[in-house]
């Protein structure tokens, strides 16, 4: 009997959870519950059980992890109607109801604020939609799964599916729409910059098919955060707090930031310390904004401040040095590519600081605070460098297809944060002998530069390609092998080619 009313609970649940999701595709202000609980789990997840997973899955921990929670709450739809029994009966509403409040609860502790009348209200309608076809599926206590169950019982059994199915895809469809059409606006005014990106007059560069693009663009340039839905942040209702050990506190809106201060662009280069060597996690863009420096000598330093914190909507936080903050080349970005930042990319403002890992450029941010100590961020207090300097990296992204005796191009790009790149150099045998490629010269002192090698094989064979930079101070690129954690990942990126 209990294994009966188990499935019939999973079936229940499932209809409940396909509501839930529905609910939280249409009004991004509505958790899902078994998302919030797993955000809730990273945020609480030790930093050496949290790097353990990180290591071993990369990003799709995450989606385990998301699996998980879902797994979690059709496990607990099983077990609530055995659980809320009574002298061997089953209670379906109340079993109903305690579903309904764990689904609030689980909500309201997502790290994002949720509007509280919508999620009371989704939730009490998921706990209905939960024991009504449970009560349903038990009437008579038959099995509904065995045997020949009664045509209410197929009649249910097909009503639970059809309806699951058309909330999951209807709420996705209908979501994706809602989500365009109700926010954020991300098409947000931005005056023309104080000071402009310039491209350098250069020499020509051939062109080379599967090279990367100087710019990367928006939809191309990656994406990595802690969050498993971006919050929606407005730039209307958006102000950026400035305080801590600071003479005057600032309280700036979005046209109050632009009107301020003086607005800044430039091609810098943004990679996640997650990256492993050649790695995708790495772009370039043309990012616009506000110095944070200058905000910095609008409020005042007072003596003693130590760490500048990054303090975001999504309840992330981070820190730099307040000398590092002081640097020109740190800004509170609005703009990438000429266009407001998307969502995904921390509308309507972020830190672009390309000295260091993206970590540490936090997104949506709301608060800048000085402090008197070295402030330890979300990563760094699970094991990752506070220091998190970007390391000298080259990536080779084509050789085209080698046949002997014919020339190809072996094309990349190399990065090493504000440093910059002197040279890049080349070896076909696995590193016993290095030729210099040509650079095509940065658009900035912080932009990669593509570079190239023309090889020509001279026999058939197999070879071992490696690429390595070395940096605008005259520093080769450590060779050494390491993985992202603790500090970013190193060594020389190689290929195989086979040369026919």
């Amino acid at each position: 009997m209990k294994s009966r009313w188990r499935m019939s609970g999973v079936l229940a649940g499932g209809l409940a959870l396909s509501f839930l999701w529905a609910g939280s595709r249409v009004d991004a202000s509505i958790p899902f519950p078994p998302l919030s609980l797993a955000e809730r789990i990273i945020r609480l997840t030790p930093g050496d059980v949290a790097t353990f997973f990180i290591d071993r899955l990369g990003h799709n921990a995450l989606r385990l992890l998301s699996a998980g929670a879902i797994a979690a709450f059709l496990t607990l739809g099983a077990f609530l109607i055995e659980t809320t029994a009574s002298r061997g009966r089953p209670r379906p509403y109340v079993a109903g109801l305690v579903l309904a409040s764990v689904s609030m609860a689980v909500g309201f502790a997502d790290p994002v604020p949720a509007q509280p009348l919508a999620t009371v209200l989704v939730s009490l309608a998921a706990g209905v939609l939960y024991s009504v076809p449970l009560a349903w599926l038990l009437e008579d206590g038959s099995d509904v799964l065995a045997g020949e169950p009664r045509p209410s019982r197929r009649r249910a059994l097909a009503w639970i599916g059809t309806s699951a199915v058309g909330l999951v895809l209807g709420g996705t469809v209908v979501g994706r729409f809602a989500r365009r059409l109700m926010g954020p606006n991300t098409d947000v005014p931005i005056r023309a910059p104080d000071q402009p990106a310039s491209s350098p007059v250069r020499p020509a560069f051939p062109t080379i098919p599967g090279i990367s693009p100087e710019i990367t663009s928006v939809s191309d340039h990656y994406v990595v955060d802690i969050d498993l839905i971006d919050p929606l942040v407005e730039a209307p209702g958006w102000t950026l707090s400035v305080h801590g050990l600071v003479d005057r506190s600032l309280t700036l809106t979005f046209p109050e930031l632009q009107r301020r201060f003086r607005l800044v662009e430039e091609y810098s280069v943004l990679t996640c310390i997650s990256n492993p060597v050649g790695g995708p996690l790495v772009g370039n863009s043309r990012w616009t904004g506000v110095p944070v420096g200058e905000v910095l000598a609008e409020a005042g330093l007072q003596g003693g401040s130590v760490d500048v914190v990054f303090r975001c909507a999504d309840g992330y936080s981070d820190s730099i040095p307040v000398t590092a903050a002081l640097d020109p080349s740190v800004i509170l970005a609005i703009a990438q590519n000429g266009r407001p930042l998307s969502q995904e990319h921390g509308f309507p403002c972020r830190v672009r600081a390309p000295a260091v890992y993206g970590m540490k450029n936090a997104k949506w941010v709301e608060e800048v605070e000085v402090v008197g100590f070295d402030y330890r961020g979300y990563w760094e207090r699970r094991g990752w460098s506070d220091v998190a300097v970007v390391r000298t990296e080259s990536r080779i992204d084509t050789a085209g297809r080698p046949t002997a005796g014919q020339p190809t191009w072996i094309g990349g790009v190399a990065w090493a944060g504000t440093r910059g790149i002197s040279r890049v150099e080349v070896s076909v045998n696995g590193g016993r002998t290095w030729a210099q490629a040509m650079i095509h010269p940065p658009l900035s002192p912080l932009a990669w530069p593509q570079w190239a090698y023309r090889w020509t094989p001279g026999r058939p064979g197999t070879y071992r390609v490696m690429c390595r930079a070395v940096d605008g101070e005259g520093r080769v690129q450590d060779p050494t092998e390491r993985p992202p954690h603790p500090s970013g990942a190193s060594g020389y990126h190689e290929i195989v080619l086979d040369v026919d």
